[in-house]
């Protein structure tokens, strides 16, 4: 296929990481329709800088 986007490609950019979002339990209430927003409006960047700020708290080992 020369040119132009397909509907996998639209699906993969913009809706799976829409999705995850909204079912995630990362992030609550109005911090989830921010990061909603966010990945609508600038979907690669706002994915990206949604899953390293919303990291799951590591466990730290005490001694």
């Amino acid at each position: 296929m020369m040119g132009g986007i397909s509907i996998w490609h639209l699906l993969l950019i913009m809706v799976l990481p829409l999705i995850h979002v909204i079912l995630s339990s990362r992030s609550h209430g109005g911090a989830k329709l921010g990061w909603s927003l966010a990945v609508v409006f600038f979907p690669v960047l706002g994915y990206i800088i949604y899953l390293i700020v919303t990291q799951p708290a590591r466990k730290t080992e005490q001694s």
